[in-house]
């Protein structure tokens, strides 16, 4: 029984933490948007070199994360087709472990 509890505790800190990852990715978004809507009117053109050098360290890392999104996409989809698989087994397996104990005399 401890390992359950072990588990349990291991998948509510993932969840936790999943939580935190999606909040914090729709805050990145939110100010991706905003950084391209400034880039279109132009209010990121200015003389500044600091200026120049982020917003060109900010391409390169909009470039990583656009080549990274597939993978992961592809990562999480593969976990939720293991999570139907994994939840379709305990199904079957709970309706055999009913209809074994109603045959059971």
């Amino acid at each position: 029984m401890e390992s359950i509890d072990i588990s349990v505790q291991a998948i509510r800190e993932v969840n936790q933490k999943l939580g935190q990852f999606a909040e914090q990715m729709a805050e990145v978004l939110a100010e991706i948007v905003r950084v391209g809507e400034w880039t279109r009117v132009g209010l990121a053109q200015d003389a500044d070199p600091r200026l120049s050098e982020e917003l060109g360290r900010y391409h390169l890392l909009l470039e990583q994360l656009r080549q990274a999104l597939p993978l992961l996409h592809a990562r999480l989809l593969t976990e939720r087709s293991r999570l139907q698989a994994e939840s379709a087994h305990l199904d079957a397996s709970a309706a055999w472990a009913r209809s074994a104990s109603q045959q059971t005399p």
